[in-house]
């Protein structure tokens, strides 16, 4: 078991400013995630001393955290925020994960007395508080979510006079924290099974013409029975996810062959590659010749660097 930390990121996906950029007592990564396709699951692992938060905007997202041998799942999905614990082993196993819009940051526990710029008395108070919450899911209202966007907001700018008013704004929600409703019974089972049916098959057969009722099909449902029940599973439209993951495709396709831009759309189900080209940019901010040039080149310099 090891522990995991992001790197500093600024992407339209991922935005993540670490501590070496923020400097902030007492604060770790302050990440803003965007998903326009399904993340890879996060392996098992731990933080020393370190609470972390997730706080869900939109769609919905699966985890387990192992406690005395045994391993809980828990999802959480738009307004509401999700708590592990210093050292507590946790991850997103083998779960399919949905894309899925949320804010998450990290509270280093170690020092009681330097929290976020903190006076001693009002730090440790809020150290104690966070460390003694008796529920890690908790439902967030819109006040408690615009806290986190002005936040981010000043953070972003990365100067010492806006990050010191983002600093008020984060206090503010931590200091909240105690107050929130409690989300109960929380865990849950794996993925409906007829879901996860539809969704391997569309990843086995994502080069072939698929329709919404090839993965009806799949899963065992009506059409109409499974529009719905995908969404609540996986919080987005079939046809949503069915893009997404093509999209996932295609840029392992251009970072790691040469085939052509034109086949490659072709070979997706994509009318034309002037269509490929404006969905791709869309959900990547990239084209997809400007995607394969950048983290083809990137790729290469990292191979030499070993």
């Amino acid at each position: 078991m090891y522990e995991l930390f992001d790197q500093f990121s600024w992407t339209k996906q991922n935005k993540t400013i670490t501590r070496d950029r923020h400097q902030v007592p007492a604060l770790g990564n302050f990440t803003y995630w965007s998903y326009t396709v399904s993340p890879a699951p996060c392996p098992m692992h731990y933080h020393s001393n370190i609470l972390e938060i997730h706080c869900m905007i939109k769609g919905k997202r699966y985890s387990q955290i192992e406690k005395e041998g045994v391993i809980n799942n828990y999802i959480y999905t738009g307004n509401e925020a999700f708590l592990t614990f210093p050292f507590e082993i946790h991850g997103n196993g083998n779960q399919p994960q949905s894309p899925c819009e949320f804010y998450a940051f990290q509270i280093m526990t170690h020092n009681p007395d330097e929290m976020l710029g903190l006076n001693k008395k009002y730090s440790n108070t809020l150290c104690r508080e966070l460390l003694t919450l008796k529920h890690r899911h908790l439902r967030l209202g819109h006040s408690h979510l615009q806290y986190l966007r002005t936040a981010f907001t000043f953070f972003s700018d990365m100067t010492a006079s806006s990050i010191q008013v983002g600093i008020q704004f984060l206090t503010c929600f931590l200091f909240s924290l105690q107050y929130l409703t409690p989300i109960m019974d929380s865990q849950i089972k794996a993925i409906n099974e007829g879901i996860h049916q539809s969704i391997t098959y569309l990843n086995q057969n994502i080069r072939e013409p698929l329709s919404l009722r090839d993965l009806a099909d799949a899963s065992g449902y009506s059409l109409s029975r499974f529009k719905v029940k995908f969404k609540d599973e996986v919080g987005i439209t079939p046809a949503e996810y069915i893009t997404l993951q093509k999209l996932e495709y295609a840029k392992k396709e251009l970072t790691q062959t040469n085939i052509s831009i034109t086949d490659l759309a072709y070979s997706l189900g994509f009318s034309s590659s002037n269509y490929f080209s404006s969905v791709f940019k869309k959900m990547m901010d990239y084209t997809p010749k400007d995607y394969r040039n950048h983290f083809s080149s990137l790729a290469s310099k990292n191979k030499k660097s070993f």
